[in-house]
């Protein structure tokens, strides 16, 4: 039995296999290592970023505290305006009924 037209093709993968992996060993240690490189920084950045929103946080909520509490005021302003023209419409009804018609 005549084994060549089998081995020929199993010796060339296996060369071509091994060969692909010497290329694979050798070439991606480099890329590799950027790679992970590249990682890192935009790790460290993500980490600046989220560490500077931390610090933001406090602030804001001083700011919205402040701003309701002027809503609050703004609002209690307005229920006194609101009373004042009333009693300023009422004052101007019972004028106008007491001038004379002509």
């Amino acid at each position: 039995m005549d084994l060549t037209p089998i081995i020929i093709p199993v010796l060339v993968s296996v060369v071509l296999s091994i060969g692909g992996a010497l290329v694979v060993a050798r070439y991606s240690g480099p890329a590799q290592t950027a790679y992970i490189a590249a990682l890192q920084g935009r790790l460290s950045v993500v980490e600046e970023e989220r560490d500077d929103a931390q610090m933001t946080i406090p602030r804001l909520e001083a700011r919205i505290a402040t701003l309701e509490e002027r809503v609050r005021e703004l609002q209690a302003n307005l229920a006194v305006k609101e009373r004042e023209i009333n009693r300023l419409y009422q004052r101007l009804e019972r004028d106008e009924r007491r001038l004379p018609r002509g």
